[in-house]
């Protein structure tokens, strides 16, 4: 996958930003398996923008079985702690990154790369927004 160099350049400042304060990927991580899953299940085009993302954020070529393995640990950390907490969680680590912008850059690359921003990922990630402290007039 290639994704737009919007996408790319997000992807790369994500990646700047979270080893500049010291975080692990992982929030990033869970920001596409959560939008990815919104609907209930991730097709085959979410895995795929998730393999990019996954292997642009760790470095390295992921096989099918360990992003999948990522995605399923991702989605048990989510249902664990509940989606609101959760949102709230990633958004702070946005905020304290300095990287709320492309954060939700790639939220919607990862919604968009199926069919479409539907209800249940423009909910996610209007959660995401809405704990980073963005207006609603600019998401």
């Amino acid at each position: 996958m290639n994704p737009p160099p919007l996408i790319h350049d997000a992807v790369s400042k994500l990646c700047t930003q979270f080893e500049a304060v010291g975080y692990a990927m992982t929030p990033v991580i869970d920001i596409g398996a959560l939008v990815a899953n919104a609907d209930g299940t991730v097709d085959d085009k979410e895995l795929e923008m998730l393999h990019y993302l996954f292997d642009a954020l760790l470095g390295s070529h992921l096989t099918r079985d360990v992003l999948e393995h990522l995605v399923r640990g991702s989605l048990q950390v989510i249902l664990e702690a509940g989606l609101e907490p959760r949102a709230r969680f990633l958004a702070e680590i946005l905020m304290d990154c300095r990287a709320v912008d492309e954060g939700l850059i790639v939220a919607c690359g990862v919604a968009f790369a199926s069919e479409g921003l539907g209800d249940p990922e423009r909910a996610v990630i209007t959660q995401i927004a809405r704990h980073s402290h963005v207006p609603n007039d600019r998401f």
